[in-house]
Protein backbone atom coordinates (compact mmCIF):
# COMPACT_ATOMS: atom_id res chain seq x y z
CA UNK A 1 0.00 0.00 0.00
CA UNK A 2 1.87 3.00 -0.98
CA UNK A 3 1.75 6.60 0.77
CA UNK A 4 -1.42 8.20 -0.63
CA UNK A 5 -3.35 4.98 -0.08
CA UNK A 6 -2.46 5.04 3.92
CA UNK A 7 -3.12 8.47 3.99
CA UNK A 8 -6.74 8.06 2.85
CA UNK A 9 -7.42 5.24 4.64
CA UNK A 10 -6.61 5.93 7.78
CA UNK A 11 -7.53 9.58 7.84
CA UNK A 12 -10.71 10.57 9.73
CA UNK A 13 -13.99 11.07 7.94
CA UNK A 14 -14.33 14.82 9.07
CA UNK A 15 -10.22 14.98 7.87
CA UNK A 16 -11.75 13.91 4.38
CA UNK A 17 -14.38 16.42 4.54
CA UNK A 18 -12.46 19.18 5.82
CA UNK A 19 -10.21 18.88 2.92
CA UNK A 20 -13.23 18.62 0.41
CA UNK A 21 -14.52 21.96 1.45
CA UNK A 22 -11.30 23.50 2.34
CA UNK A 23 -10.26 23.50 -1.59
CA UNK A 24 -13.87 23.88 -2.67
CA UNK A 25 -14.33 27.09 -0.16
CA UNK A 26 -10.50 28.97 -0.94
CA UNK A 27 -11.58 27.99 -4.76
CA UNK A 28 -14.44 30.58 -4.52
CA UNK A 29 -12.95 33.26 -2.16
CA UNK A 30 -11.91 35.03 -5.50
CA UNK A 31 -15.07 35.11 -7.52
CA UNK A 32 -16.78 36.50 -4.12
CA UNK A 33 -14.04 38.80 -3.63
CA UNK A 34 -14.32 39.69 -7.36
CA UNK A 35 -17.90 40.14 -7.53
CA UNK A 36 -18.20 42.09 -3.91
CA UNK A 37 -15.30 44.83 -4.26
CA UNK A 38 -14.65 45.16 -7.98
CA UNK A 39 -16.30 47.87 -9.51
CA UNK A 40 -16.43 46.38 -12.76
CA UNK A 41 -16.23 42.49 -12.61
CA UNK A 42 -15.21 41.85 -16.17
CA UNK A 43 -12.13 43.60 -15.70
CA UNK A 44 -10.74 40.82 -13.87
CA UNK A 45 -12.63 38.07 -14.52
CA UNK A 46 -10.34 36.45 -16.60
CA UNK A 47 -8.05 36.14 -13.21
CA UNK A 48 -10.52 35.22 -11.23
CA UNK A 49 -12.09 32.50 -13.83
CA UNK A 50 -8.34 31.10 -13.68
CA UNK A 51 -8.36 30.59 -9.95
CA UNK A 52 -11.99 28.86 -9.91
CA UNK A 53 -11.25 26.83 -12.34
CA UNK A 54 -7.52 25.35 -11.36
CA UNK A 55 -9.21 25.27 -7.40
CA UNK A 56 -12.18 23.29 -9.24
CA UNK A 57 -9.65 21.03 -10.63
CA UNK A 58 -7.70 20.46 -7.69
CA UNK A 59 -11.04 19.77 -5.78
CA UNK A 60 -11.42 16.83 -8.56
CA UNK A 61 -8.21 15.38 -7.59
CA UNK A 62 -8.81 15.34 -4.56
CA UNK A 63 -11.81 13.30 -4.95
CA UNK A 64 -10.03 10.83 -7.63
CA UNK A 65 -7.24 10.56 -5.07
CA UNK A 66 -9.88 9.46 -2.42
CA UNK A 67 -11.52 7.01 -4.42
CA UNK A 68 -7.88 6.12 -6.64
CA UNK A 69 -6.70 4.63 -2.71
CA UNK A 70 -10.02 3.35 -1.34
CA UNK A 71 -10.73 1.71 -4.28
CA UNK A 72 -6.53 0.24 -4.57
CA UNK A 73 -6.82 -0.30 -0.89
CA UNK A 74 -10.78 -1.99 -0.80
CA UNK A 75 -9.35 -4.22 -4.07
CA UNK A 76 -6.30 -5.81 -2.03
CA UNK A 77 -8.42 -6.88 0.64
CA UNK A 78 -11.13 -8.58 -0.95
CA UNK A 79 -10.89 -12.18 -1.16
CA UNK A 80 -8.67 -13.49 -4.29
CA UNK A 81 -11.91 -15.38 -5.79
CA UNK A 82 -14.00 -12.90 -6.27
CA UNK A 83 -11.59 -9.97 -6.69
CA UNK A 84 -11.98 -7.99 -9.95
CA UNK A 85 -9.36 -6.60 -11.95
CA UNK A 86 -8.32 -3.23 -11.25
CA UNK A 87 -7.26 -2.06 -14.54
CA UNK A 88 -9.76 -0.25 -16.06
CA UNK A 89 -10.42 1.22 -12.88
CA UNK A 90 -6.97 2.50 -12.55
CA UNK A 91 -7.14 3.62 -16.58
CA UNK A 92 -10.82 5.31 -15.15
CA UNK A 93 -9.66 7.36 -12.75
CA UNK A 94 -6.46 8.71 -14.85
CA UNK A 95 -8.87 9.36 -17.52
CA UNK A 96 -10.98 11.50 -15.42
CA UNK A 97 -8.03 13.69 -13.92
CA UNK A 98 -6.56 14.39 -17.03
CA UNK A 99 -10.22 15.29 -18.67
CA UNK A 100 -10.48 17.64 -15.59
CA UNK A 101 -8.36 20.23 -16.68
CA UNK A 102 -8.62 19.43 -20.69
CA UNK A 103 -12.14 19.92 -20.53
CA UNK A 104 -11.93 23.38 -18.77
CA UNK A 105 -9.31 24.68 -21.58
CA UNK A 106 -11.36 23.18 -24.32
CA UNK A 107 -14.84 25.37 -22.78
CA UNK A 108 -13.17 28.26 -22.67
CA UNK A 109 -12.36 28.34 -26.26
CA UNK A 110 -15.28 29.57 -28.73
CA UNK A 111 -14.78 26.75 -31.35
CA UNK A 112 -17.37 24.69 -32.16
CA UNK A 113 -15.17 21.98 -33.74
CA UNK A 114 -13.51 21.31 -30.29
CA UNK A 115 -16.92 21.54 -28.73
CA UNK A 116 -18.17 18.52 -31.11
CA UNK A 117 -15.09 16.36 -30.75
CA UNK A 118 -15.33 16.65 -26.44
CA UNK A 119 -18.95 15.50 -26.59
CA UNK A 120 -17.84 11.99 -27.03
CA UNK A 121 -14.56 12.55 -24.64
CA UNK A 122 -17.29 13.94 -22.40
CA UNK A 123 -19.29 10.75 -22.46
CA UNK A 124 -16.62 8.57 -21.53
CA UNK A 125 -15.62 10.64 -18.64
CA UNK A 126 -18.99 10.51 -17.39
CA UNK A 127 -19.39 6.73 -17.80
CA UNK A 128 -15.23 6.19 -15.84
CA UNK A 129 -16.75 8.77 -12.84
CA UNK A 130 -19.71 6.03 -12.53
CA UNK A 131 -17.15 3.18 -12.97
CA UNK A 132 -15.25 5.04 -10.45
CA UNK A 133 -18.20 4.78 -7.99
CA UNK A 134 -19.59 1.46 -8.92
CA UNK A 135 -15.80 -0.14 -8.11
CA UNK A 136 -15.36 1.46 -4.60
CA UNK A 137 -18.85 0.25 -3.57
CA UNK A 138 -18.65 -3.09 -4.94
CA UNK A 139 -15.18 -3.70 -3.58
CA UNK A 140 -16.43 -1.86 -0.07
CA UNK A 141 -19.70 -4.48 0.09
CA UNK A 142 -17.40 -7.31 -0.42
CA UNK A 143 -14.21 -6.68 1.37
CA UNK A 144 -16.86 -6.10 4.24
CA UNK A 145 -18.98 -9.43 3.47
CA UNK A 146 -16.24 -11.86 2.14
CA UNK A 147 -18.72 -12.89 -0.86
CA UNK A 148 -19.53 -11.23 -4.27
CA UNK A 149 -22.25 -8.49 -4.19
CA UNK A 150 -25.27 -7.41 -6.52
CA UNK A 151 -26.27 -4.06 -6.79
CA UNK A 152 -28.80 -4.31 -4.24
CA UNK A 153 -26.08 -4.28 -2.02
CA UNK A 154 -23.90 -1.87 -2.61
CA UNK A 155 -26.19 0.59 -3.85
CA UNK A 156 -26.54 2.60 -0.43
CA UNK A 157 -22.46 2.91 -0.42
CA UNK A 158 -22.47 3.89 -4.60
CA UNK A 159 -25.09 6.88 -3.57
CA UNK A 160 -23.32 7.79 -0.77
CA UNK A 161 -19.93 8.19 -2.37
CA UNK A 162 -21.59 9.86 -5.14
CA UNK A 163 -22.71 12.31 -3.13
CA UNK A 164 -19.71 12.40 -1.00
CA UNK A 165 -20.14 15.51 0.65
CA UNK A 166 -22.57 13.40 3.03
CA UNK A 167 -21.63 10.08 2.35
CA UNK A 168 -18.26 10.59 3.32
CA UNK A 169 -19.25 10.62 7.12
CA UNK A 170 -20.93 7.27 6.41
CA UNK A 171 -18.22 5.45 4.00
CA UNK A 172 -14.99 6.20 5.90
CA UNK A 173 -15.18 5.08 9.25
CA UNK A 174 -15.94 1.30 7.45
CA UNK A 175 -13.08 2.12 5.21
CA UNK A 176 -11.05 3.18 9.20
CA UNK A 177 -12.67 -0.16 10.31
CA UNK A 178 -11.30 -2.26 7.19
CA UNK A 179 -8.31 -0.88 7.35
CA UNK A 180 -7.21 -1.44 11.66
CA UNK A 181 -8.70 -4.92 10.69
CA UNK A 182 -6.10 -5.40 8.21
CA UNK A 183 -3.15 -4.04 10.36
CA UNK A 184 -4.38 -6.05 13.06
CA UNK A 185 -4.05 -9.61 11.26
CA UNK A 186 -0.91 -8.43 9.42
CA UNK A 187 0.93 -7.66 13.21
CA UNK A 188 -0.64 -11.22 14.26
CA UNK A 189 0.89 -12.77 11.09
Amino acid sequence: MNLIERIFARAKHWQIFLLFVAVLVIGEFPVIGNFSAAVNPQESYAGVFVVTEVATAVAAWCFLAWLWSLGSFLNSIVPTAIRPGKKFFQFAVVYSALYVPVSMAVFQSINPRLFVAMIPLSLLAVFCMFYNLYFVARNLVMAETGRSASFSNYAGPFFLIWFFLIGVWFIQPRINRLYAEKRSAEATM
